[in-house]
């Protein structure tokens, strides 16, 4: 991976792409490396800030789909939507959901692994909701379907969370806020192991992968693949991590990225 990473060359529409781990003027995709899945988050990246998928987005993954690169969505929400909306665009790689608390190959007939308990998130936050004024805890409207995690509401203070738990039986639990939900969960559940638990079942090595995200629930998931991508309106945090951030804003940056990965292909 790293042997990858640093073959970068000559610059690929300079003014869409920043690297942020060399200081030479690169192409998105390293010498040699064509992938043979995209990982993508779904909320932030797939789709704007009001959840509509960006009109780049369906188009651009039925072409990848077409050539032979299977798109795997990982995304912070549940199962029953990433299944609808795998099926609605028609993707073919398994699913990672919960920030990588459930992965379901359903396309292969898999049965759906479960690598974590949400009871004791949802545990933690209904103490919570004893100890803070105004705190919901049950929380955004998906935790009706939510497995191995639990979901607050943006409004929350989740430094005051992190404060209170920390003398508490649930202080192991793991509090991350994205663009649209803050995540409880259990320590060592993230998108990095839900997508490599998912690529060990297809065969598939990390540095194989791209993966393209928005926000601090993707980071995880950057570090194992052989290409990570920030859209352009992503979380400071996750542009940090990325190789690559793309200046172009979500659904706008993942066309622009499979555009690449086509490109490539025809070399």
């Amino acid at each position: 991976m790293d042997r990858l990473r640093g073959s970068v060359h000559a610059v690929l529409h300079a003014a869409f792409i920043d690297r942020r781990r060399s200081r030479r003027s690169v192409s998105l995709l390293p010498d040699g490396f064509t992938p043979r899945m995209l990982v993508t988050d779904v909320d932030g990246t797939l789709t704007g800030g009001d959840h509509s998928l960006h009109p780049a987005v369906a188009p651009a993954l039925a072409r990848l789909e077409r050539a032979g690169i299977p798109v795997t969505l990982a995304t912070g929400n549940v199962r029953p939507i990433a299944w609808g909306l795998a099926r609605q665009l028609g993707v073919t790689g398994p699913l990672v959901c919960e920030n990588g608390g459930v992965v379901w190959d359903w396309r292969n007939g898999d049965d759906v692994v479960r690598l974590a308990d949400g009871g004791r998130a949802r545990a933690a936050a209904e103490w919570l909701e004893a100890r803070m004024d105004g705190f919901d805890a049950a929380g955004i409207e998906s935790n009706a379907w939510r497995e191995t995690e639990w979901c607050l509401h943006t409004r929350e203070d989740d430094e005051e969370m992190r404060r209170l738990l920390a003398d508490s039986e649930w202080s192991d639990l793991c509090i991350v806020r994205t663009g649209f939900a803050i995540h409880l969960s259990e320590p060592g559940l993230d998108k990095g192991r839900g997508v490599r638990h998912a690529l060990a079942a297809r065969g598939i090595e990390a540095a194989e992968v791209v993966a393209i995200g928005d926000a601090p629930n993707d980071v995880p998931m950057f570090g194992p693949v052989g290409l990570s991508v920030a859209v352009g309106d992503a979380f400071d945090v996750a542009k940090r991590a990325a190789d690559v951030t793309i200046h172009q804003p979500n659904g706008a940056a993942v066309a622009f990225l499979v555009d690449a990965i086509l490109a490539r292909l025809t070399v």
